[in-house]
């Protein structure tokens, strides 16, 4: 059999494992406790360490899906925006970020899935508070979770976790230096909502 024969037969093959597989749609949902700690923060930051408890955040984005056999492969694409609030303190920090998803169906309307989330950070930033740049704008996770799939509509809980730390120093409060360090590694659980067109 000749080359350009068997191309074509295994680009027909390929193109009937995946007709009518592929879906793509939009995401979007909350994050909770979501990132980091804060270290060896000054006296006079003290509360600045409870900020952790007091998280919120929020994603939106894209997803591709193809279905092949009974696994699957999500990317996604996705802008999240984390905000701490303590106090008179809040952090704020923007992602732009890549979760890569193989999932498995135990049940036709339930999943687990898991796979790396890339990640491009945005500088944080902490009201009236100076920071120095952050470590490394790209950074790599992993992600773990359950997915309901009910029809065009899907429900899914994660937790993502960083696998490098990414840490920014505290400089100054109020034009006042301070010591302290925070670590911008995500640690966070998600409630998403998906719905294919």
């Amino acid at each position: 059999m000749s080359l350009k024969k068997i191309i074509t037969l295994s680009c027909f093959f390929f193109s009937f494992l995946t007709y009518g597989q592929l879906k793509y749609g939009a995401k979007a949902g909350v994050m909770l406790n979501a990132s980091g700690s804060i270290m060896n923060a000054a006296s006079d930051l003290s509360s600045i360490e409870t900020i952790n408890e007091n998280t919120i955040g929020y994603f939106i984005g894209g997803f591709a899906s193809i279905d092949l056999l009974f696994l699957y492969v999500r990317p996604e694409l996705q802008f999240s925006y984390l905000d701490k609030n303590f106090d008179s303190l809040s952090l704020s920090q923007s992602r732009l970020e890549a979760p890569i998803s193989v999932g498995y169906k135990l049940l036709p309307i339930l999943s687990v899935f898991g796979g790396p989330t890339l990640r491009y950070n945005f500088e944080p930033e902490i009201e009236n508070v100076s920071i120095s740049s952050i470590e490394d704008q790209t950074t790599l996770g992993l992600h773990i979770g359950v997915r309901a799939h009910l029809g065009p509509l899907n429900a899914d809980i994660r937790f993502d976790r960083g696998l490098n730390p990414n840490e920014v120093n505290l400089l100054e409060n109020n034009g006042i230096p301070t010591s302290g360090r925070i670590d911008t590694r995500v640690s966070v659980w998600s409630l998403g909502l998906s719905y294919s067109f």
